[in-house]
């Protein structure tokens, strides 16, 4: 194969999305790979919906005194308390915000949260 028809392959093999091509004639043996596209974040969507943390302070799992018993795959209804953060000795309610099923819990009581972080995901029905 001349230099010029191995340019034009090279060329040519930019503007296409293949991902391995193998040729092999009278001897000669080429075999390109590339990497898989990485997909971007704006390929995935999530059907989740994301219950934030409405305050910076020390999550609870209930008021004082009246835990909550919050599960994994449970029904929850719009305006559920999902639990209290507290912040200077004042309790700000965590509320479900659909009505769905409570898919994941990423907050364990008694741990700190931050201003808008993922405590809840649920899934809507």
């Amino acid at each position: 194969m001349d230099t010029k028809t191995l340019s034009d392959f090279i060329t040519w093999s930019k503007t296409t999305d293949l991902q391995e091509i193998i040729y092999k004639k009278n001897g000669i043996a080429i075999d390109i790979k590339t990497a898989a596209a990485t997909p971007a974040a704006s390929d995935f969507s999530c059907k989740l919906d994301i219950v934030a943390a409405p305050a910076l302070g020390i999550y609870h799992a209930g008021k004082k005194g009246k835990a909550l018993a919050l599960k994994e795959n449970m029904p929850v209804k719009k305006g559920d308390l999902l639990g209290t953060i507290e912040m200077n000795k004042t309790l700000k309610d965590v509320l479900a915000t659909i009505d769905g099923v409570l898919k994941v819990i990423s907050i364990t009581d008694g741990l700190p949260t931050e201003f808008g972080q993922p405590l809840f995901f649920i899934e809507p029905k």
